[in-house]
């Protein structure tokens, strides 16, 4: 049995699934113009000397492929035209060592997991017309929400600030010097709290509305891919890392309410922030501490 589940590519940019329904490319082609995603939509086209299928331009640097290969389906990003494999690779050696990825390669990773998921419920014989992710998009513009959390470099206390794409400081946050208990601020005025519950192991965090604790979640002990669980307003609560502990996606029940990228540790942490559901921005700001301390707690391990 493989370690890893390559039908959940879980942020690595390439997915094999069983066809166990014997598609083939024309099968995926038409299939997957069916289904609506958030990237684009899919044309034949080829990769080297093989047809596959492909969304071009998932970001600046990617397209998407997915093709038949023997007694499987294989899916992954490919460097788009005009942008060398060896740029695309230099970018991933870079993101690696560094412990994060530049937007484009973390868009294309993200729809990557999309995709694979959308081939899976395929593959399983269900009638699907859109992604998960696709269905979540519940914005004023039909398009995801983006935000920036910056955290304050020198602070006995920590502070962060969360912007929109024009720069401006929507949300900010104050921790006290325990780092244990977080207060959101919009407008001047606490939207949630955020509490970290003290020497609890795993650790387990609580976000609290008006007085009211909403929501609970708690860190699973695991050797690869952090994730939390746990509930909010009653529904499965459920933050899941990818294989580099750095992006991570958001869900509430069936639904992915965001997701949170590390797009820098060089000087101080720095977050860019997706939000689908426009309900949630609150309770996104207190997630994107949560996964800040996330990513601090696996640097520290690490560097043990």
């Amino acid at each position: 049995m493989a370690f890893f589940d390559m039908t959940k590519p879980n942020g690595t940019g390439f997915a094999r699934i069983p066809n166990k329904q014997n598609f083939t490319n024309e099968d995926l082609l038409k299939k997957l113009s069916a289904v609506k995603v958030t990237f684009g939509t899919p044309v034949m086209g080829s990769i080297g000397d093989f047809e596959a299928v492909l969304y071009v331009h998932v970001s600046m640097k990617y397209d998407l492929f997915v093709r038949v290969d023997g007694k499987n389906i294989i899916a992954g990003k490919i460097g788009t035209e005009g942008v060398s494999s060896v740029h695309s690779a230099a970018d991933f050696t870079v993101g690696t060592y560094m412990g994060y990825k530049d937007e484009n390669q973390s868009d294309a990773d993200h729809a990557v997991d999309e995709l694979a998921e959308v081939l899976v419920s395929l593959e399983n014989g269900e009638d699907i017309t859109e992604s998960r992710v696709s269905a979540s998009l519940k914005t004023s513009t039909g398009r995801a929400l983006e935000f920036y959390m910056k955290q304050k470099a020198v602070s006995l206390k920590p502070k962060f600030d969360m912007f929109d794409e024009n720069g401006n400081v929507v949300y900010h946050v104050e921790g006290d010097i325990t780092r244990h208990n977080f207060s959101i601020l919009k407008d001047g005025k606490e939207a949630v709290k955020l509490k970290k519950k003290p020497v609890i192991v795993p650790p387990e965090y609580v976000i609290n509305d008006g007085g009211k604790d909403i929501g609970k979640i708690k860190t699973k002990i695991k050797l690869t891919s952090p994730e939390l669980k746990g509930t909010l307003n009653g529904q499965d609560f459920h933050i899941a890392g990818n294989l580099m502990g750095s992006d991570f996606d958001i869900r509430v029940g069936s639904l992915t309410i965001g997701r949170i990228d590390t797009s820098s540790q060089v000087v101080n942490d720095e977050y860019r922030v997706m939000v689908f559901d426009e309900s949630y921005k609150d309770i996104m700001a207190a997630v994107t501490v949560i996964c800040d301390n996330v990513v601090d707690t696996e640097r520290k391990w690490q560097s043990d």
